[in-house]
């Protein structure tokens, strides 16, 4: 993960030690959406993501807002995988989900989709 952060420049603005749990892009996604890619989004999955060997994370006390990050969820032939990283501030969530491919062994990226949801006060 660490390697595809950096490559793409992706900074992790007060990471949570919370993952972000892929079933919650359901609420952005249909769920086809993700099967016609050959993934199965599992509902009661639990687990934790050690924060410490993340890289491209910092800590920003100006700004109340919090990422999360998701494990690698890898589609059933193992071809491909999906990463997803959330930002929550407030009243602005976004969510974008990087699709990578398998090639020569390595995992690189093809594409991504990003949803952004506004409450209003």
């Amino acid at each position: 993960m660490n390697t595809f952060f950096d490559e793409h420049k992706i900074r992790l603005k007060n990471l949570s030690s919370e993952p972000f749990y892929l079933r919650e892009g359901l609420k952005y996604w249909e769920e086809k959406e993700f099967k016609d890619l050959n993934f199965e989004i599992v509902k009661n999955e639990k687990y934790t993501i050690d924060t410490s060997l993340v890289k491209n994370k910092f800590i920003d006390s100006k700004v109340y807002c919090t990422s999360r990050i998701s494990k690698p969820l890898f589609s059933k032939d193992r071809k491909r995988l999906l990463l997803a990283v959330e930002e929550d501030c407030k009243s602005d969530k976004s969510v974008t989900i990087y699709l990578l491919k398998e090639i020569a062994g390595k995992y690189i990226y093809e594409t991504d989709i990003s949803s952004i949801r506004t409450s209003v006060d």
